[in-house]
């Protein structure tokens, strides 16, 4: 009987360049943020402040982006063996909740605004919003070239629907200034707190069901078990088969693996393939395999 585990080590990368580049971003997303909401106060527009609690959303994810690059360095130890992965989710859980109450109010606000409304200011609004969508643009142009990066390309997409928010909510304080609706401001509000919202009950989702060690949601197990027991020679059986993420896109493999008496001494051999094909096809990149035989099995 053979066994073999693969340790994990730094998984997430230490580009320098990367790294200040995100954190760049976080610094000029917060600061639009922070303006969209003093600017949304004034110019009285919900449509300006629903977009600073979108922005922050995006604020959220590139934090935790960011935090994931700085604890790649840390390395596991005996008391801590997975290493500090994990700390990124319980972050996610923290922002993701307060992300869900401030989503809820820009929702409250724009309902009892749409009921009671006021003279909002379309000028400033446009103003506002137009800094915030060259904002966007700017911090899309910081990114553009680390997609590669799982963490990256999800908070690249976070700012990808700011965007277009943004230039939603230009578009509205367009129609404000030549029209004088003002239950536009009202509707903006609620469809783009009803995004936070979504995205907030999204990432509480895929947070917890990493905590649970879920299978992640883009593996399917029964896939992954026909496929080894159909491309790898030598495997009668697979069993005590689990599949979880330490955090974003890191994947843990363990199982059983039951061969002939007679390759047995060609374990080596069927660790490495079936390893080399989680790792190619599915992007397992850490596992831990142990080959046993029927009769093995049969004691148990």
């Amino acid at each position: 009987m053979k066994y073999r585990c693969y340790i994990i080590e730094d998984e997430i990368s230490g580009n320098k360049r990367g790294q200040k580049r995100i954190f760049w971003t976080i610094i000029l997303t917060i600061s639009i943020c922070f303006i969209e909401f003093i600017g949304g106060i004034i110019a009285k527009s919900n449509a300006l402040i629903a977009d600073a609690g979108h922005m922050l959303t995006d604020s959220a994810t590139l934090f935790i982006c960011y935090f994931a690059f700085l604890i790649s360095g840390q390395k596991a130890d005996s008391n801590k063996t997975y290493g500090y992965f994990r700390a990124e989710i319980l972050a996610s859980l923290i922002n993701s909740g307060f992300l869900i109450l401030l989503s809820l109010y820009i929702i409250y606000s724009a309902i009892k605004r749409y009921n009671d409304p006021v003279q909002i200011d379309g000028v400033m609004m446009f103003v506002i919003s137009s800094v915030g969508l060259i904002a966007n643009i700017i911090g899309l142009l910081l990114l553009r070239n680390y997609i590669s990066n799982l963490n990256v390309r999800a908070a690249l997409f976070h700012i990808v629907g700011d965007t277009i928010f943004s230039f939603g909510v230009v578009i509205g304080a367009i129609l404000i200034i030549f029209t004088g609706i003002m239950f536009i401001d009202s509707i903006l509000s609620v469809v783009i707190g009803g995004v936070i919202l979504f995205n907030a009950i999204k990432l509480v989702k895929s947070a917890t069901d990493i905590l649970m060690e879920s299978v992640p949601s883009d593996l399917k197990i029964n896939e992954i078990i026909l496929d080894i027991k159909t491309n790898i020679e030598g495997i009668k059986d697979i069993h005590d088969v689990h599949i979880w993420s330490i955090s974003s896109g890191i994947y843990i493999f363990t199982a059983h693996i039951v061969t002939d008496r007679s390759l047995l001494a060609e374990s080596d051999k069927i660790i490495s393939n079936v390893s080399l094909l989680l790792k190619e096809k599915y992007n397992i990149k850490h596992t831990t395999i142990q080959v046993e035989t029927e009769s093995l099995l049969s004691c148990r």
